[in-house]
C-alpha cells in the first residue's frame, strides 16, 4: 500500500470535495420559482423531506444540538414557504418537537457554531411569524447577540472585508439588498456562502442572475448544494498543513506549480480561503508562511503581526472575533519557531502559551471554534508544541493520558457517541509524536490503525466521513480529512516499519 503516492494524488486532484449541507439547502429551498409559490429547485424540497432523520430533525450524523437546531430551524420554514402534501406536514410536525424538545440543550455542546448567536435567534422570529410551532425564547442567545453585534462598527456590517459577510441572514427583514449587491463577490456569492447568497435573493426578488448563476454553479459542481464554495486556497494550504505531520520535506508530494499557488496569492495583508474571498484570516496565514518557508521561499513572518492583538496576548482568525481560536494560536506558535527575526518574537511565543495552557478544559484538553471534536483541537496543540517548543510537552503529561485512556473498545476514539476514523487519525498521530517523551502502549496505537483500515477497507479517499467541522453547519472539508488519515499512517508506518 503505496500511502505517499495517495497523498501526491490527493495534493493533485483537490476540487473543494463537501458533504451536502442541510443548513445551505433549507435556504436554497426557499427559492421561488419564476412567477409562482413552488420552489425554484423543487428536487431540494424532495431532498429535506428524504433526509430527515428519525428523531425529527436535520443535520450531520453526529448528534451536535447547534447543527441541529439550525438546519432544523430553516428546514421547517422551507418546507413551510414551499413544501405541499401530507409528508411535508407530517415532516414539519417531528421537526418543531425535535425543537422543542433539543432547545434548551445546547449548552452540552463543546462550542457554538459560526454566526449562530446571529443567525439562531433570527430564524426563530422567521418560523414564528410563518405560524411554526416553535419556542419563543432563545436559551440566552438574544444577549449574546448583542454582545457581539457591539464589537462591529455598524458601518462595516456590509463590508466585504469583514467576516459578517458569510453570515449576513441574520439582519432577517432588515437586511439591505443594495448594501449586498454592491458587496457581491466576483463569482456572485455573497461570503462564499449559498445560504447568504440565498438570503440576498429572497430579500431582492431572485432578479440578480449573477448570483443565480453562482447558485447553479455551486449545484453543478458537486451536484449537491456544500456549505461553502469555492474555498481552493483554505483547502491547498491545510491538506498541504495536516499532510506535514507525517513529512518534514513536502517537495515530494506537491509540485511547483502548487508551492507558486500559495506563494503568489500571500499579500501584504496575509491570505485567505479564496481569490473569490476578500478577508485574509491569520490561522491560513500562519499555516502558509510555515509551509512556504518549509519549501524554501523567502517570505516576510512580519504579515502575521495584523492578527496578533497584543491586548489580548493572543493571534485573532479574524477581526471582531467574541472567542479566540485555539488552533489559530498553535499554527501562530510553530510558524514563530521558524522566524528569529519576528518582531518580539520570545514575547509573542510565551504569550502564546501562557493562553494555550491557560485554555484546556479541566486542565485536561483543548476545544477550538472550527472544529467540533477535542481530539483535533488536543492533537493540533501537542504536535504544534513538540514541533516548536518540545520542552513544553513534560507539561501536557494529564493530556497524554486523557487520550491514552480514552480509546474506545474497537480501537476508535470519538468525543460524541460513536468512535470516528477522523478523530482516531488526530489522535494516533498526537500519541505517536508524544511517545517521544511519554511511554505509550504499541498496541494502543496498533488498535488504532486496525480500526481504520477496517473502517474504511483502505479506501481512505472514498470513505464517507462525518462532518465534524464548524462553520454555520457542521461540515466535513473531505480532502483535508483525507490528509489527516493518510498522515496518521504515514507517520505510523514509517515509526514502525510496518502497518
Amino acid at each position: 500500500m503505496d500511502l505517499k503516492a495517495q497523498a501526491r494524488e490527493l495534493v493533485r486532484g483537490l476540487r473543494g470535495r463537501m458533504g451536502p449541507s442541510p443548513y445551505d439547502i433549507g435556504w436554497m429551498a426557499r427559492l421561488p420559482a419564476d412567477g409562482t409559490e413552488g420552489a425554484r429547485w423543487p428536487h431540494l424540497i424532495d431532498w429535506l423531506v428524504e433526509n430527515q432523520l428519525p428523531d425529527g430533525s436535520w443535520g450531520g450524523a453526529i448528534q451536535y444540538y447547534h447543527d441541529r437546531i439550525l438546519c432544523t430551524l430553516i428546514a421547517l420554514i422551507a418546507l413551510k414557504e414551499r413544501g405541499r402534501g401530507k409528508e411535508v406536514e407530517a415532516a414539519i410536525k417531528k421537526g418543531e418537537r425535535y425543537i422543542w424538545h433539543n432547545l434548551h440543550r445546547l449548552h452540552n455542546d463543546p462550542f457554538e457554531l459560526v454566526g449562530f448567536e446571529l443567525i439562531m435567534p433570527t430564524l426563530l422570529i422567521e418560523a414564528l411569524e410563518l405560524g411554526l410551532d416553535v419556542p419563543r425564547h432563545t436559551c440566552g442567545y438574544g444577549r449574546i447577540r448583542r454582545e457581539k453585534l457591539s464589537l462591529i462598527p455598524p458601518a462595516l456590517l456590509y463590508s466585504p472585508r469583514v467576516s459578517t459577510i458569510h453570515s449576513l441572514e441574520f439582519l432577517g427583514r432588515e437586511g439591505d439588498p443594495e448594501q449586498m449587491a454592491q458587496a457581491l463577490a466576483v463569482n456572485g456569492s455573497l461570503g462564499n456562502s449559498p445560504a447568504t447568497t440565498s438570503y440576498y435573493l429572497l430579500r431582492q426578488g431572485c432578479k440578480d442572475e449573477r448570483a443565480l448563476a453562482y447558485l447553479q454553479h455551486v449545484l453543478n459542481h458537486n451536484h449537491h448544494v456544500v456549505y461553502l464554495y469555492p474555498c481552493t486556497l483554505y483547502e491547498l494550504a491545510w491538506v498541504l498543513h495536516t499532510l506535514s505531520f507525517c513529512c518534514d520535506s513536502l517537495s515530494e508530494l506537491a509540485d511547483q506549480s502548487t508551492w507558486e499557488t500559495l506563494h503568489a496569492n500571500l499579500s501584504e495583508r496575509g491570505i485567505g480561503l479564496d481569490t473569490t474571498f476578500g478577508i485574509e484570516d491569520g490561522d491560513t496565514t500562519s499555516v502558509t508562511l510555515r509551509l512556504l518557508k518549509l519549501a524554501g521561499y523567502q517570505v516576510d513572518p512580519t504579515v502575521l503581526s495584523r492578527f496578533e492583538d497584543r491586548e489580548k496576548y493572543v493571534f485573532r482568525t479574524y477581526d471582531y472575533e467574541r472567542n479566540p481560536s485555539i488552533g489559530a494560536n498553535i499554527h501562530a506558535l510553530e510558524t514563530l519557531s521558524l522566524f528569529p527575526d519576528y518582531p518580539d518574537r520570545n514575547n509573542s511565543r510565551d504569550r502564546i502559551l501562557a493562553f494555550l495552557l491557560g485554555s484546556r478544559i479541566f486542565d485536561t484538553y483543548w476545544v477550538d471554534k472550527w472544529h467540533a471534536s477535542p481530539y483535533y483541537a488536543t492533537a493540533h496543540v501537542l504536535i504544534g508544541i513538540t514541533r516548536a517548543t518540545p520542552r513544553i510537552l513534560a507539561e501536557c503529561s494529564r493530556t497524554v493520558d486523557w487520550l491514552v485512556h480514552t480509546q474506545r473498545d474497537d480501537g476508535s476514539w470519538g468525543f460524541f457517541d460513536r468512535g470516528t476514523v477522523e478523530e482516531t487519525a488526530y489522535t494516533l498521530t498526537a500519541l505517536i509524536y508524544c511517545s517521544r517523551l511519554f511511554p505509550i502502549d504499541r498496541d494502543l496505537l496498533r488498535k488504532g490503525v486496525e480500526y481504520i483500515l477496517t473502517e474504511t477497507e483502505g479506501e481512505f479517499c472514498d470513505y464517507d466521513y462525518p462532518p465534524i467541522w464548524i462553520g454555520k453547519p457542521l461540515y466535513v472539508p473531505y480532502d483535508v480529512v483525507r490528509a489527516a488519515v493518510l498522515a496518521a499512517l504515514i507517520l505510523y508506518q514509517e515509526t514502525f516499519g510496518t502497518l
